[in-house]
């Protein structure tokens, strides 16, 4: 029969066992391996970030800055309509590879109860861009901004800044632009040296138009321009350079429903500007719509990626204003076909696309 203190010494075995077992095993699935990365992206479908969270950015644009891409959006507030204001500021992701996003977080948001700041809730803040000022080393966020309470009826153009791309970004002002009634739609799109343009649609009577802004992007330097020979009613305009000839992608004006797509090219901003043929081709089988529609989306921005040459992506949004947090994104790669825009329905790609396209044209 067993000693007391053999029976002691037995159960002090047991709890020192017990308490390393435990500890190993929690560190054990604490150091678990992380779920594999996202190798695809799936238009239309939806597309979670680094959390397991849909992503929230939508009508957005991205910007490329020291080997991040940053993807800012409109953020949604959850169960809201847009009619019940669902917005609340501009969102930012991250990523390396354009296919996994880490959640960055509101960049720049709206207060509550705040009458002597413009961005108070029930306000609109809606398709946001950032660029990067090499002279002041400053970022600048650019939102179309309806103040609370004036619905539709006149739009600004707000302007924050930071100096960080990741934020956060301090509201500074909002200008009118072209008109009493501002601007609706737009694209900032820095050239070659430096000099940042505002294009957008004019309001009320929707013709396309262009300024140069300041030296120090906050305000437009010149009179704004009606735009040559792009025709009104061009909302969602997306604009890219290369190879010397400028690229605007853009859509007709149905509210939130899809049209199809715009498609213009010049050697000079402001135009004149000559209409190509619809560069979309190919069958969303996700919501069952073809390119009459633009597949379901509206252009909201070109993505340059960075170390491919002639590598761009189109970005579209599938709008759902009952419920916009629910909005999906549509992302397909730009294969350049005699200097035109060629942008074909893809279910799955990945930047391997790219490289298959340069490979084949050296065959």
């Amino acid at each position: 029969m067993p000693s007391k203190t053999h029976i002691h010494f037995s159960k002090f075995l047991l709890v020192q066992l017990t308490i390393l077992v435990s500890f190993f095993g929690l560190k054990a699935i604490a150091q678990k391996p992380k779920q594999p990365e996202k190798q695809i992206i799936e238009p239309a479908k939806e597309w979670l970030d680094n959390k397991a969270n849909p992503i929230n950015a939508h009508g957005g644009g991205v910007l490329y800055y020291n080997g991040i891409y940053y993807w800012y959006g409109e953020h949604k507030i959850p169960g809201k309509s847009e009619e019940q204001f669902a917005d609340g500021g501009i969102h930012c992701y991250t990523s390396k590879d354009l296919v996994n996003w880490t959640d960055g977080g509101l960049v720049l948001g709206v207060e509550n109860n705040s009458s002597n700041y413009d961005l108070e809730y029930g306000c609109l803040i809606e398709r946001p861009k950032v660029v990067f000022n090499a002279k002041t080393r400053k970022f600048l966020a650019y939102f179309k901004f309806y103040p609370k309470g004036n619905g539709y009826e006149v739009a600004y153009v707000g302007v924050a800044t930071s100096e960080s791309p990741a934020g956060p970004f301090k509201y500074s002002h909002k200008f009118l632009g072209p008109s009493p009634k501002g601007s609706g739609d737009f694209s900032m799109f820095i050239d070659d040296n430096g000099d940042l343009f505002h294009l957008a649609v004019r309001k009320p009577d929707k013709a396309f138009i262009i300024a140069k802004m300041r030296d120090d992007y906050m305000l437009p330097i010149e009179e704004y321009k009606e735009v040559k020979n792009v025709e009104h009613h061009t909302e969602a305009p997306a604009i890219v350079k290369i190879n010397g000839v400028y690229h605007l992608l853009g859509s007709g004006s149905t509210g939130w429903k899809p049209n199809i797509a715009r498609y213009y090219t010049s050697t000079n901003l402001y135009g004149p500007w000559k209409k190509e043929e619809n560069p979309c081709t190919g069958f969303n089988k996700v919501d069952s719509l073809g390119i009459e529609k633009t597949w379901g989306g509206q252009s909201s921005f070109i993505i340059k990626v960075n170390g491919l040459k002639d590598a761009y992506v189109a970005m579209f949004d599938v709008w759902r204003p009952e419920m916009p947090i629910k909005g999906r994104y549509i992302w397909l790669p730009i294969v350049m076909k005699q200097n035109k825009f060629a942008i074909n329905w893809l279910d799955s790609w990945n930047l391997d696309f790219f490289k298959q396209q340069s490979f084949n044209s050296k065959k």
